[in-house]
């Protein structure tokens, strides 16, 4: 029997009937959540690396020259995620490559209009989070949730505003690559999703130019439009409360844009799982 009198919260997440996560998906957020590095540097990292993101872009639009590499980027990115991170940090960020490739995948195959192009980004390996074709694999996420907005603007017989019969929608979208964190690999650090994820924005600051680094952070903006689509879709309007922002249409510089993409990846992760429990209804 639980001690009622002292509650923790890792006990509400694992319980709350509200949550579209499955069991395993909460005890991986509960094991990264509670490892050392949230409680001992990531106070110290946040402070620092919000501080030097923003010099950086300051310094970047100063200079008369674009300075990027996404070589480095590559190199660098790929061995930083399979030496410095614990597995489920490594695990959590392929795994929201794939469901955000998921989710415009659904929305492609089932809005009736074969104008709106599906994607391939789908990484099962840190080692597929570099390259991909000659594009960083960070900057052709970006690109795809772009085109895919535009695709379904510039597309006339589409349809995201009505609901789709349950029996008439596909579901192939949603099947998944296994993901291989090699666990078994020896890392220098273990450090969980947030911390890690201030350094590599740093970086992906300092490797991309700063019009890449602007989209990449606009970016956030669109699972608005998104979660429309799969609210309309669905019938099901929870999705629009799964977006952080509400439309916005302008050029936004976000002070902490770590803990925005964190809400960003929360948000499809949820939004992912609602979408399975669908499927699992259909069946």
């Amino acid at each position: 029997m639980r001690d009622r009198s002292n509650p923790s919260f890792f006990e509400a997440i694992e319980k709350d009937p509200h949550l579209s996560l499955t069991s395993y998906d909460r005890a991986l957020y509960e094991k990264d959540m509670n490892r050392q590095s949230v409680r001992i540097l990531l106070p110290i990292v946040r402070i620092l690396m919000i501080t030097g993101i923003w010099g950086l872009r300051l310094i970047k639009r100063i200079l008369p020259i674009t300075i990027k590499s996404h070589g480095l980027l590559n190199r660098l990115g790929v061995w930083f995620m399979g030496r410095l991170i614990s597995k489920e940090a490594l695990e959590y960020i392929i795994r929201h490559f794939q469901l955000e490739s998921a989710l415009i995948n659904f929305v492609a195959d089932n809005c009736q209009s074969d104008l709106v192009q599906k994607v391939d980004l789908m990484p099962s390996h840190v080692s597929q989070l570099g390259s991909v074709n000659g594009t960083n694999a960070i900057v052709l996420h970006d690109i795809n949730i772009f085109n895919h907005i535009i695709d379904t603007g510039e597309s006339e017989d589409i349809n995201v505003t009505d609901r789709v019969a349950l029996d008439r929608m596909d579901f192939g979208a949603l099947d998944l690559m296994p993901i291989d964190v090699e666990p078994e690999r020896k890392r220098l650090l273990n450090l969980d999703i947030e911390t890690a994820a201030y350094i590599m924005i740093f970086f992906l600051v300092l490797f991309l130019s700063d019009e890449e680094a602007e989209r990449a952070a606009l970016s956030l903006q669109l699972d608005e439009s998104l979660m429309t689509s799969l609210a309309n879709m669905t019938g099901d309007d929870s999705f629009k409360r799964l977006s952080p922002y509400r439309y916005m249409h302008h050029i936004r510089y976000h002070v902490d844009v770590v803990n925005d993409l964190r809400v960003h990846m929360m948000s499809i992760d949820y939004a992912y799982h609602k979408c399975l429990a669908l499927k699992e209804k259909s069946a």
